[in-house]
């Protein structure tokens, strides 16, 4: 365990940031919607693998169902990323100043600055991205060879956190086949045992995907499909996001330590498949620069072990900060939000809406909620689950870990909420007579308008759990 004094003041300031943000913020859509999941905890999901529900079901097992215990797991695996960080610089360069550097350099990159919080799959995807390195650089470095075990180990766990963790396994296997030091170490047995403690991890996650029609795989690799021709465009939105992402400054560190320095070969191999497959993506398709966070950590170490003795390495810290403070500020300003789009204004308004739910049911004698969008029903559940019970009639394949539903709820009426605005009779029930509207609201502005009507009767295929 490293003493540095500055290192500590580092990763606990940053922790006690994470957990005043984790315990003030309201939840994002994407939170609601994996808390949802962490209601019922499965060996694997319709949209992702399950670390993210089982990190959120350990926090609120120790927290209750609080803001701090949904998002407390990914600010303790924040801590651990930074830790291992530290580890791997300071097995290559020996040096606590520049290992802290490396930490500092991470920090400031904006995943792990203003949204470490946050209760993502990215929190297990770089938790077990980062510890598989670690592992293998201690065998690198010239530690024991039991280390196989643990990175066969955290890369099974990284793929239970997020598919992108397979490109770890895919470097793996291609630095073990293709280079002459990779080849030598074949001959251990543990390299093999690690792979199969690997493997063994992905079990329950291959069978759930057996038995319910491959759902999961077929929603995440259909998306390779999903290409046009060549696009400047997507490429260019790829290439700024990022440089956004990991911060202008510290992106031309990170340039200049594949560029200017001898890197550690071994990195090009952890580093390559997925970054010249995304690039690829990028020009077909849409792409963002946040399927690279599993190999931030990375690059920061990179740019750690090259950085210049000149003012961008002075200023990259200090400047991705700010920059990202800057971000926060505007984002969650108080009463609105500074900055447009809708990830920073998602969170805002849900209590009056939760107020005139209740009080339409009550009104109109509706005993269950009923919704047609993955996202609407997270937040509407994470809102009023507690007082009424809210129950998407669309997409059963989002579902298929939920159960409990009373059939009973079929026979009774229900306040039926939309995003989508419909015709005349609302869809997806015999009967319905539509409401007014209803606005989640920051402020006077208005955010989103909600299309309301009381129904009852579902017709023949919906909604799927009165089947």
């Amino acid at each position: 365990m490293p003493r540095s004094p500055q290192l500590w003041t580092l990763i606990l300031g940053f922790a006690v940031l994470h957990m005043v943000l984790a315990a003030s913020i309201p939840v994002f859509e994407d939170e609601a919607y994996y808390q949802l999941w962490a209601s019922a905890p499965s060996a694997a999901y319709y949209d992702h693998p399950p670390m993210v529900a089982w990190f959120i079901a350990a926090g609120q097992g120790l927290l209750g169902q609080t803001l701090l215990g949904l998002r407390l797991v990914s600010i303790l695996a924040g801590i651990a990323v930074s830790l291992m960080i530290y580890r791997i610089t300071w097995l290559y360069a020996q040096n606590e100043q520049t290992a802290f550097r490396a930490v500092l350099f991470g920090k400031a990159m904006l995943p792990f600055s203003i949204l470490a919080f946050a209760a993502t799959p990215d929190a297990g995807s770089v938790l077990f991205w980062t510890a598989s390195v670690w592992a293998l650089v201690e065998v690198v470095k010239g530690g024991s060879k039991n280390w196989w075990l643990l990175v066969g180990l955290f890369a099974g766990l990284g793929v239970l956190s997020k598919f992108t963790n397979l490109f770890l396994g895919l470097s793996l296997v291609i630095w073990l086949l293709a280079s002459r030091e990779g080849r030598a170490r074949l001959k251990v047995w543990q390299v093999w045992l690690g792979a199969i403690i690997g493997a063994a991890v992905l079990v329950p996650l291959a069978l759930w995907n057996f038995e319910n029609n491959f759902v999961g795989l077929e929603r995440q690799f259909g998306r390779i499909e999903e290409v046009s021709e060549f696009s400047a465009g997507h490429f260019v939105a790829f290439l700024l996001s990022v440089i956004f992402l990991i911060t202008p400054l510290l992106f031309w560190l990170v340039f200049r330590a594949f560029r200017q320095t001898p890197t550690p070969k071994i990195f090009i191999w952890l580093i390559a498949p997925i970054f010249l497959f995304l690039t690829w993506q990028a020009t077909k398709s849409v792409a963002g620069g946040q399927w690279l966070i599993p190999i931030f950590p990375l690059l920061a170490v990179l740019a750690a072990l090259s950085a210049p003795k000149n003012w961008a390495t002075r200023w990259a810290a200090p400047t991705g900060m700010i920059f990202g403070a800057i971000i926060l500020i505007l984002g969650l300003w108080p009463g609105k939000s500074l900055l447009g789009g809708h990830f920073f204004s998602q969170m805002r308004g849900w209590p009056d809406i939760h107020r005139q739910v209740l009080t339409i049911a009550k009104d109109e004698g509706a005993t269950w909620v009923a919704t047609d969008a993955y996202g609407l029903t997270a937040q509407l559940n994470h809102y009023l689950g507690a007082d009424i019970p809210v129950w998407s009639v669309t997409q059963p394949e989002r579902y298929l870990f939920r159960t409990g539903a009373r059939k009973e709820l079929c026979t009774q009426r229900a306040v039926f909420i939309s995003r989508t605005r419909f015709a005349e009779a609302p869809p997806y029930f015999e009967n319905g007579k539509a409401l007014p509207d209803i606005f989640r609201k920051d402020g006077e502005r208005k955010l989103m308008q909600y299309y309301v009507a009381v129904v009852s009767g579902p017709t023949e295929e919906h909604p799927y759990f009165c089947r």
